[in-house]
Formats: C-alpha cells, structure tokens, sequence
C-alpha cells in the first residue's frame, strides 16, 4: 500500500512540474525565455514543447492569436474550453454553487473533464499521435530489451502527462478567464491568490496568479510580475478593485475563491467593468511598452 501512495504521490508531483515546464513554454512564447530570439525558439521547442507532446510554432500562434482577441468570438483559440465546460459566462442562474464545485472538482480528479478535452483537442490538431507513439515505442522496448526503460517512460511521464498534468492544466487555464467573458477583452482575465499548496499544485508560475496583469503587459518576465502588481495595486484604483479571489478552491475573509468567481461570472455585468486606464508612471517602472 505504501509503494502505491507513493507513485500516486510521484505522479502529482510530475504533473505539477510538467505544468511549470508548460509556463516555460508560455514564457517561450512571449520571447521572455532568453533574449536571443533563435536560442528562446529552440529552447522553447526542443525542452518545453516537445517533451509535452506540443507543437511549438503552433502554440506561439495560437497564444497570440489568444492575446489579441480574448472574448472577441471565435477568433479566440482557448473560447472551445470555456465553451465545452459551459464557463463561458456566469453560471450562477443555471446550477447552484455546490453542484458546480463538484463536476470541476471530482471530474477533474477523476479525470472526465481533462480527457474529454484532449480527445477534443487532438480531433483539431492530432494532438495525441505522438504520446501514443511513445507509448507504443515504450511497450515495444519493454518486450524487447530489458523493459526498464519502458517502465520509466510510461510510469514516470506518460501517465503523469496524461492524469496530473492534465488535471493540473484543466485547473489552471479554467482559472485565467472562465466566466469572464461578460468581461470583455480588457478586464476579462484573472488574478487570484492563495495558500502555498494551491500555488505549488496550480499556480507555480507568476503567470497564472497574475493571469490579468499578464494580458495588460506580456512583455513583463514573470519574475517581475510580483513587483509590477504592487505598482499596479499602489497607483491604478481600476485594476486594484479587481482583486476579487484570495483562493483557488476556499476564498478567504478578504476574497472568494476562484472557483466562486467562476460561477459568478467575475461579480458583475459587462457594462459595470471600468475602461481600461493604465496610469502613465506603472509602464515606466519596468521599462514595460504598455498594454498588449
């Protein structure tokens, strides 16, 4: 029984440093990975993407194409999420909270919800031909030769790629603008704080806890997002009144949780979210181009 938990435990663990591995590729993606545009590029796909069954060129393309029409249609590659889990808008009116909480809950856990989503996901762009080849090239080498290899492959990074990391991934980018589209494109995005564990399981990269700052600068490393918030919170009175979540799972006596947040469609009508106006001195501070 204890070697089971274990590679269960083993098996969260991967997955939570496969999902870090992927905001390398999201840093990758903005050229936020080295300076040297070929040397990002070739980092980006050789360490990043491939080892995650991802085509590099075409999760650069997509990621922008994402920046620059969130919530504006189906010109937005990452709506098909929000609209195969039914989080597009609010869900407030059409299921209560708990019933909520446990579908994204136990049939993420399970996982019902990630699975569907990569078989959806590889019906477009083939996604799963690759994982499926490594699995059986590991099935074969484990016949053939000694089976050791085999056995390290398919246990330490195949089923972690496809259970934990999916799981983990599902969370995280349901997360960054579900239920905002009543939002729109400037205040439809996300940030959300919360304990050590939900940020190491979740939100491990300054990427995804400042999902709505990133959307204002992509340029900003994430190293620097910390900081930059700060500003952001001292000097814009908009963006400060958008800290609604102080939890992923369990809000806080200072917020709710972004699962609630979700629900709720971000707490308000399209027509109450305030314009966009970035005070002039928070660009200046990083040496940040403005909005993106």
């Amino acid at each position: 029984m204890g070697g089971i938990a274990v590679y269960l435990l083993s098996v969260l663990v991967i997955g939570s440093r496969m999902r870090a591995l992927a905001n390398l590729l999201h840093e990758s993606a903005h050229y936020k990975l080295f300076a040297d545009r070929r040397m990002n590029g070739i980092a980006g796909a050789v360490l990043c993407a491939w080892p995650l069954y991802t085509g590099y060129r075409t999760y650069v393309r997509q990621h922008r194409l994402h920046h620059r029409n969130l919530w504006k249609g189906e010109q937005d590659p990452d709506l098909a999420l929000y609209r195969m889990t039914r989080t597009e808008n609010a869900r407030r009116g059409a299921v209560s909270f708990r019933s909520f909480v446990l579908t994204h809950v136990v049939f993420v856990v399970i996982p019902v919800l990630p699975l569907r989503r990569l078989i959806a996901e590889s019906g477009r762009g083939r996604r799963l031909l690759v994982p499926l080849a490594s699995l059986l090239a590991a099935l074969a080498l484990h016949t053939w030769v000694s089976g050791t290899a085999g056995d390290i492959l398919i246990r330490y990074w195949l089923i972690p790629w496809a259970t934990a990391y999916q799981v983990i991934a599902y969370w995280a980018e349901l997360g960054e603008h579900g239920g905002l589209s009543g939002r729109g494109h400037d205040w439809g995005s996300r940030n959300w704080r919360g304990s050590a564990v939900s940020r190491w399981l979740i939100g491990s990269h300054s990427d995804d806890l400042y999902h709505l700052l990133h959307h204002f600068f992509p340029s900003v490393p994430h190293y620097r997002l910390t900081e930059l918030d700060h500003t952001c919170r001292d000097r814009w009175s908009d963006y400060r009144a958008q800290g609604r979540c102080s939890g992923f799972f369990v809000g806080g006596h200072d917020g709710v949780s972004v699962l609630h947040d979700i629900w709720d469609g971000g707490g308000c009508r399209a027509e109450t979210a305030p314009a966009p106006a970035v005070p002039a001195v928070v660009p200046a501070v990083l040496g940040t181009e403005g909005i993106g």
